[in-house]
């Protein structure tokens, strides 16, 4: 480490002007003696959340992003001397401690021995990592219970709005805004929450870039993959088959048809694209665990503008967008709740069990229209709601109102933005 690079780079940061950082719904808190680990999909706004971290006081707060040149060598044994680096800079703040922003931590040799030597100085440390090197599991092994672990999703259609200009809180929602929230549903659904592809008109180049990066960084390099036709071939069937029943085994047969790949290395590239937050597979719901691992699971993508390359069909584009709120829900403020499908192809499908401890706490189902199905997809939901003794029933449409009275259970029907914003 030359300390003269490390205190030319702390300088730099604090005389620069920092960029207008827009809210974002993640609240990340801090425990002492533990570090505040964000992950996350590739370009999800992880920097931006650090620098919402700064205060008026810029000088107490040490931001170090180790893709930087300047700090091109540091390994995890070098933390001390970038402390010391720092109080050579200020040395009238020796008795206050400073706070640490660690970003893309994952590109310093044993980064978490550097990093309990801050916590053990008793120093509030945040770190951030591509979700290439920087996984939950890894965190939780590496730093030994030393860090909580929060994940950042792409925008929600609530910030999605904000970034656009439109306050959700001050809409007038039975005025002529509600026209331009419906537009911008649709641009949302089309283009995903992605910030960059949010704010820029190259919306496509820049969602196609993010694509070629999860391959290449986030699975191939990670996982040391060569065989990048096997990756490519695996990113087609994910894409093809998002909001759609999957397996393993389905996907192993074609993988073996055409490249001859194992099932346990097709298993293997398979939980590196979920690891990699490409995609969730979403398991079904079932009281017995041997039948939740055999039953297929549904694929979603992190964001609906991936869908841009693949046949892309507004339904299912609905059906993704609900699974990402209920996945904010779980990761933003309800760490406990737990998401699932019911039934199954032909044998009247539920999307969405959202339950906990055990318990169903809500069933919802997703359809563009009720129209010419509406018996079928009540018949599910009434069903799964007498088999679960789940009376909290939701019907999301696209642009449909209005409170049923169906078999003896009420069923809410409620346009997706109004899912979406939590109305």
């Amino acid at each position: 480490m030359n300390p003269e690079d490390v205190k030319r780079y702390i300088r730099l940061f604090h005389e620069r002007d920092l960029p207008k950082v827009k809210d974002r719904e993640l609240e990340v808190s801090t425990i002492p003696g533990k570090a505040s680990a964000i992950i996350g999909p590739r370009r999800s706004g992880k920097t931006y959340l650090l620098y919402s971290k700064i205060g008026e006081d810029r000088e107490r707060y040490v931001y170090l992003n180790f893709e930087n040149p300047l700090l091109y060598g540091i390994s995890g044994r070098d933390f001390p001397g970038i402390l010391d680096a720092y109080f050579d800079l200020y040395p009238e703040r020796i008795h206050q401690k400073p706070i640490f922003l660690l970003d893309e931590v994952q590109n310093v040799p044993d980064w978490e021995v550097g990093v309990r030597y801050l916590l053990d100085e008793g120093l509030t440390t945040f770190v951030t990592g591509s979700s290439s090197k920087l996984l939950s599991r890894e965190v939780a092994t590496q730093m030994r219970g030393r860090a909580v672990t929060y994940v950042l999703l792409p925008l929600s259609f609530r910030e999605f709005l904000n970034f656009k200009g439109v306050s959700p809180e001050k809409a007038d929602f039975y005025g002529r805004s509600v026209h331009r929230i419906k537009n911008l549903l649709m641009e949302y659904l089309t283009y995903g929450g992605f910030p960059e592809a949010v704010l820029f008109k190259d919306k496509v180049r820049i969602l196609e870039e993010y694509l070629s990066v999860m391959i290449t960084k986030d699975v191939a390099e990670r996982h040391g993959i060569r065989n990048v036709a096997v990756l490519e071939a695996i990113v087609k069937i994910l894409l093809s088959s998002y909001a759609k029943y999957s397996s393993y085994s389905s996907i192993h047969r074609f993988l073996k048809s055409e490249f001859g790949t194992s099932k346990g290395t097709a298993i293997e590239y398979l939980k590196a694209f979920e690891d990699a937050f490409f995609v969730s597979f979403l398991p079904k719901y079932a009281r017995s665990e041997k039948e939740v691992q055999r039953a297929p699971r549904k694929v979603y993508l992190v964001d609906t503008g991936l869908a841009l390359f693949t046949r892309k069909d507004i339904a299912r584009d609905m059906e993704n967008a609900v699974f990402l709120e209920l996945l904010r829900r779980k990761y933003y403020r309800e760490p406990l709740i737990e998401i699932s499908y019911y039934g199954g192809s032909g044998e009247g499908e539920v999307d969405f069990v959202v339950s906990r401890a055990g318990m169903v706490e809500e069933l919802i189902q997703v359809t563009k229209n009720l129209g010419e199905s509406w018996e079928r997809e009540l018949g599910a939901l009434v069903k799964a709601a007498r088999e679960l003794k789940c009376r909290n029933l939701t019907v999301v449409t696209l642009d449909e109102e209005e409170t049923l009275e169906f078999k003896g259970f009420s069923i809410n029907v409620v346009p997706l933005w109004k899912f979406l914003l939590g109305i």
